[in-house]
């Protein structure tokens, strides 16, 4: 089925991790952004969909990522 939905670009200070406030480097975003495009070039609906769901996990990863080292200290 086709699809015109568009998804917006974020910008530096739009992807901020709801775990512990850290704000995506430009670098995290542009990637991000690399998804949007790819949801926007599309026109079916089942490949935004795998899209957003992939976009999506790249975020969470993101935010994750540094969330998960909050309060261990490394030692060696």
């Amino acid at each position: 089925m086709r699809d015109s939905r568009q998804q917006p670009m974020a910008e530096h200070g739009d992807l901020i991790s709801p775990f512990n406030n850290r704000v995506l480097t430009s670098t995290e975003v542009d990637a991000y952004n690399r998804y949007t495009l790819d949801f926007n070039r599309f026109t079916y609906t089942a490949e935004k969909e795998f899209m957003l769901d992939q976009r999506h996990r790249y975020v969470v990863r993101c935010f994750y990522q540094e969330a998960a080292f909050v309060g261990y200290e490394v030692t060696a």
